[in-house]
């Protein structure tokens, strides 16, 4: 069983430290994959919540409101030479 502990990835082996140690290798097996999965599921809810944040915390790009796209030249106030 130690051989299998040392090829877990930290996070998962820092987490067993705080459960009870299983008796045979299936059961370590199952608290291992059960344990992987709850810090693969927080990972993905912590990148949604920071897409989240991101998306309502980009900056709004000020729309120009003098403008309304091309216009025809206004030649009123030039003179005929």
């Amino acid at each position: 069983m130690s051989q299998y502990k040392k090829e877990l990835k930290s996070k998962v082996l820092d987490a067993l430290v705080l459960v009870e140690d299983p008796k045979n290798m299936q059961k370590l097996i199952n608290k291992v994959v059960k344990i992987n999965n709850r810090i693969y599921q927080r990972e993905q809810a912590n990148k949604n919540n920071i897409r989240q944040i991101l998306v309502k915390k980009a900056p709004q790009q000020a729309t120009r409101q003098w403008y309304r796209g091309p216009e025809p030249m206004d030649f009123s106030s030039t003179q005929e030479s």
